[in-house]
C-alpha cells in the first residue's frame, strides 16, 4: 500500500495538473464501490462547474479542495493511481472512474485490486477524516518528548505503534521497518521501555526516511506510479525492506524477514 511518501507524491503531480481546473458534471464509472457516499450521478452534479483550487496530503489521503468548499478525498489503497488524460483517449486496464474536466481532459482513476475509494466531504466530514488520524511525522509539535509520551503510554511493540495511523499518520510497514533500522531499534521492542534517547533517534531516522523517499519520488515494487506515470525509485536505497538474506549494511549479518505486528518485518537481528 501506498505511504506517505508515495501519497505525497501522487498529491503533488496531480494537483500541478487539474489545480485551477473545472469538473464539468460527467462521470463515468465501471465500479461503484469506488465512490463512496454518493451514486455517481449525483456526484456528477455535485462536482459540475465546480473548480479545484488546491491540493494537499493528511496521512494517506489524497485532498483536493474545491470552490464549492468541499473536499474531493481519495485513498489509493494498494493499487490506485490517478492519471490526467484527453477525454478522447482509450479508457485505461483497469480504469474504474473518469471525471470530464471543461477543457476536455479527463481525471481517470485506475485500481487493479479495486480497493480504492474516493469521497466528496463537507466541512463537518473534513474534520472528522482529519481527528481519526494522529502526528504527521513533520509536524513541529511532534517533538522528541511529545512522541516519547506517546511511545510510554503503551505497552504495545514499537513497530505496532509506528503503523498506527491514531498515533502517526502516513507511515507503513516499508519505512517502518527502514526507520527502525535506522535507528538501531527491534521492531518487538516494547514501546514504553524506549528511553528518551531511543525516542529521539527513532523520531529522526523516520523523518530521515521519509524526506529522502519523498525526493526519490517515493517507492515503487510493484504497481505504484505518481500521477505523470512515473515510477519512485526509493526501493533502490533500501537499508532493511524486501533485504531478506541480504548482509546488514551496518554488520554484514543477514538480514532478517518475520511477521511482526501481522506485518512482514525486515531487520536486522544482530545490530537492532
Amino acid at each position: 500500500m501506498p505511504e506517505l511518501p508515495e501519497v505525497e507524491q501522487a498529491a503533488r503531480t496531480l494537483g500541478e495538473q487539474i489545480v485551477g481546473a473545472c469538473f464539468d458534471g460527467t462521470i463515468r464509472c465501471s465500479w461503484l464501490k469506488t465512490i463512496e457516499g454518493y451514486a455517481p450521478e449525483l456526484l456528477a452534479t455535485q462536482l459540475a462547474d465546480v473548480m479545484v483550487t488546491g491540493w494537499r496530503r493528511r496521512a494517506k489521503w489524497i485532498l483536493l479542495s474545491l470552490d464549492n468548499q468541499m473536499t474531493m478525498a481519495a485513498h489509493l489503497r494498494m493499487t490506485g493511481r490517478f492519471v490526467v488524460c484527453g477525454r478522447d483517449e482509450a479508457d485505461i486496464p483497469q480504469q474504474r472512474v473518469a471525471f470530464g474536466l471543461c477543457d476536455g481532459r479527463e481525471v481517470r482513476f485506475v485500481d487493479q485490486r479495486k480497493f480504492g475509494r474516493i469521497r466528496l466531504l463537507t466541512p463537518p466530514e473534513l474534520h472528522q477524516l482529519e481527528d481519526a488520524h494522529g502526528y504527521e511525522p513533520f509536524d513541529v509539535v511532534l517533538t522528541a518528548t511529545v512522541f516519547f509520551s506517546l511511545t510510554q503510554s503503551t505497552q504495545r511493540i514499537i513497530k505496532a505503534v509506528l503503523l498506527d495511523q491514531t498515533v502517526l499518520a502516513g507511515i507503513g510497514n516499508i519505512y517502518a521497518d527502514e526507520a527502525l533500522w535506522r535507528a538501531q531499534i527491534h521492531p518487538q521492542f516494547p514501546a514504553n521501555q524506549l528511553t528518551l534517547v531511543h525516542v529521539t533517534r527513532l523520531l529522526d531516522a523516520i523523518q530521515t526516511v521519509l524526506r529522502q523517499a519523498m525526493t526519490n519520488g517515493g517507492s515503487t515494487l510493484r504497481d505504484y506510479r505518481d500521477s505523470y506515470g512515473a515510477k519512485g525509485t526509493q526501493q533502490d536505497n533500501f537499508m532493511a525492506y524486501d533485504r531478506t538474506n541480504q548482509p546488514c549494511y551496518r554488520c554484514g549479518t543477514p538480514i532478517v524477514k518475520m511477521v511482526v505486528a501481522q506485518r512482514g518485518t525486515h531487520f536486522c537481528p544482530q545490530c537492532q
